[in-house]
């Protein structure tokens, strides 16, 4: 504040004569033409490589959405064929679960001692197949009832068995079992 007010005063003050200094001039502040032709020429250049910038990214923004369009008619696609595969997948499922049921249903008829020859590396269809295959040998054979070892001539006698309450009935009316199960045998007793 202090220059401010010498400033004041200075110029209230009668001029001073000229100085040996020069007086400065506009002229003094000018930059030569070669200096801002050089500097004019660098902004020019900086803005036509920007706009070229930017005329680039607009162009690959332009190029990514068309390409996001054709992601987007993909992924239409994609969801439509979900939606169709989705349905067999569960029944697909539902058949797995099945043959699997069906596999140990067949492997319980198989006797203990012989399920050990199933090959495990197979799959659950391909052991099914191979025990439809080996059926016959894995299997204990029953033999035809002939009625081997029963009593008699002729095969006519057939032997009865008698039910724990069927018994206790023949002891009850002072039968034997025989004599209960002959009489069931002749329609005597239902």
């Amino acid at each position: 504040m202090a220059t401010e007010v010498k400033n004041d005063i200075i110029e209230k003050e009668p001029k001073d004569p000229p100085t040996a200094e020069p007086k400065k001039t506009d002229t003094d502040h000018m930059i030569p033409k070669e200096r801002f032709d050089e500097v004019n020429q660098k902004w020019k250049d900086e803005v036509k490589a920007r706009e070229a910038s930017d005329k680039a990214l607009k162009e690959a923004q332009t190029t990514r959405l068309k390409e996001k369009e054709d992601y987007k008619v993909l992924f239409e696609q994609a969801t439509k064929e979900l939606g169709e595969l989705k349905p067999k997948a569960e029944s697909f499922d539902s058949y797995k679960e099945t043959m699997k049921n069906l596999f140990e249903t067949q492997k319980e008829e198989i006797p203990e001692e012989l399920r050990s020859l199933i090959p495990e590396e197979l799959t659950v269809k391909q052991k099914i197949d191979w025990i439809a295959k080996n059926k016959k040998l894995l299997l204990k054979p029953v033999g035809p009832d002939i009625g081997a070892g029963l009593r008699g001539a002729g095969g006519g006698d057939v032997k009865l068995e008698l039910t724990p309450e069927e018994r206790q009935v023949a002891k009850q009316f002072g039968y034997t079992d025989k004599e209960y199960a002959d009489a069931k045998a002749q329609g005597l007793v239902k």
